[in-house]
């Protein structure tokens, strides 16, 4: 019985042997890959849960589509905020510009002439006082006290009389910087906010297709966690591994011919890139017996197959590499 099993084994090796020898000789005449988009992972940039998803797995959104929403109540309270501090400072700037109002002006020449007059009662009733001291009739304190009263409005009269001056004269240069300044800083937080308002939608950046959505409504992804992964229709390209016997024929700028499952016209594009490095082998297999088992990624860039789905199958027949003109 072991010796028929081993018998069955042995005329089996030898019928199969042909056909994988054939296998390994038809791998060496083409390049065998997939076709494949860039996949492109958005990511949530603050902690704020989702509210609502405006879009399914597998389908296709254009560049500006909405993906996610989160919670935008906290954006908008900060937006609304920064704004009330820009139009405060847009209000002082213009103010100053203007200069001060007449009105205002008017009401401080009054309060000068007030403080006048009452400097001027002050000092008569000093100089009574002064009279009644030096006939005996008052007291050193009562002297005191009228002349602490003179000086203080005589130092009222003083500083009114140099409020004035400076509001006839008008806002200084050094003011009106620092006016402008400060409306600066408050429109730099307006715009702050209003991105930090406009990082709650999550926009398709490209043309694709919806691979995954990671979250649902109600949950709250941490900053910095991929909420959605989309694959790039602009660029679809063919993924190759080239093997090190056609690695010197195969460069970037060479127009090959793919072929693939369900479409009968070969798609005529160029070779994008090629790894230097050999994939999946370790550098000691590099000896001239072994290095013939070495294969290199490379990237086809394809046209007229936005419709055809990532993952599929592809060739390319090496008697069809033809150089490009």
């Amino acid at each position: 019985m072991n010796i028929r099993k081993q018998s069955l084994i042995w005329a089996f090796s030898v019928v199969m042997l042909p056909g994988m020898l054939a296998c390994s000789d038809s791998s060496k005449n083409e390049l065998v890959g997939t076709l494949e988009r860039e996949r492109i992972e958005l990511l949530a940039e603050n902690d704020e849960p989702i509210v609502s998803r405006h879009v399914q797995d597998g389908q296709i959104v254009k560049t500006g589509d909405l993906i996610l929403q989160q919670d935008p109540v906290r954006a908008s309270a900060r937006l609304a905020h920064a704004q009330a501090q820009r139009d405060q400072a847009a209000a002082r700037l213009a103010e100053l510009q203007r200069g001060p109002r007449i009105e205002s002006i008017k009401e401080t020449e009054a309060r000068l002439a007030a403080s006048q007059a009452q400097t001027k009662k002050t000092r008569s009733d000093l100089k009574r006082a002064q009279e009644l001291f030096e006939q005996g009739l008052s007291s050193q304190a009562v002297l005191d006290q009228a002349e602490s009263v003179f000086k203080t409005n005589a130092a009222e009269e003083v500083a009114v009389r140099e409020f004035l001056a400076a509001q006839k004269q008008g806002t200084t240069s050094e003011e009106l910087q620092q006016a402008a300044a400060a409306l600066r800083a408050a429109n730099a937080q307006v715009a702050l906010a209003e991105v930090d308002l406009q990082r709650g939608r999550i926009l398709s950046p490209v043309n694709g297709r919806i691979e995954k959505l990671l979250y649902q409504v109600g949950e709250r992804p941490a900053p910095g966690a991929t909420v959605a992964v989309i694959l790039d229709n602009t660029r679809v390209y063919a993924r190759v591994y080239v093997p090190e016997a056609l690695r010197s024929r195969i460069t970037p700028g060479k127009e090959l011919q793919v072929r693939t499952d369900g479409v009968a016209t070969p798609l005529n594009r160029v070779v994008r890139w090629v790894s230097a490095d050999a994939t999946f082998t370790p550098y000691f297999a590099w000896t001239e017996y072994d290095r013939s088992r070495l294969s290199y990624l490379a990237e086809i860039d394809l046209a007229g197959a936005s419709e055809l789905p990532s993952g599929l199958p592809l060739s390319v027949p090496v008697f069809e590499l033809t150089a490009k003109q």
